[in-house]
């Protein structure tokens, strides 16, 4: 009977200790939410402000560049944006001649050049949502869309690599 005790007690000790760990997870993630930290200071991400300078960063799917995307801040602000690389396959590229393919990379190029002469970042979560200020027509047939967090990621990785040129 004292054994069942011990190990019931080891049970009930076991969860507490896993449950504290779990709130000071859970509020350790809510704290950090939206928060970029240095080793000595955190920012609010709307806080942080991108060196001036051209950037260059990717989007990689199973070991291929799909999306490949150069930028320049000056101020806060997006002056020049453009695709380095833009492909899935052999259809859907850069410079596809036929729909639907056609039509999903002029879906890219206009969430790309969206971004120009905007503050970058007010309005990079724009980009989740293309649907807004994406005038080109999708394809009837396929509903062909683009995957605009492709291009957030590529953007995302630049800003993480740093400024490529000044």
């Amino acid at each position: 009977m004292a054994e069942e005790n011990k190990a019931t007690f080891r049970n009930y000790l076991y969860l507490i200790i896993l449950g504290i760990a779990l709130i000071v997870l859970v509020y350790t993630l809510v704290q950090r939410g939206g928060l970029t930290c240095t080793q000595s200071t955190c920012y609010s991400v709307d806080q942080i402000e991108y060196e001036d300078g051209s950037y260059r960063g990717i989007f990689a799917d199973r070991d291929e560049i799909q999306v490949n995307v150069q930028f320049t801040i000056k101020d806060g602000i997006v002056t020049a944006a453009r695709f380095r690389h833009l492909r899935r396959d052999e259809n859907y590229n850069i410079d596809a001649e036929e729909d639907p393919y056609k039509s999903v990379v002029g879906m890219y190029l206009e969430s790309l050049e969206y971004l120009v002469g905007r503050k970058l970042n007010d309005h990079l979560p724009h980009l989740y949502n293309p649907e807004k200020f994406v005038d080109t027509e999708i394809d009837g047939y396929t509903s062909a869309t683009i995957r605009s967090s492709k291009i957030i990621s590529a953007i995302r990785d630049g800003l993480n690599r740093g400024v490529y040129a000044y």
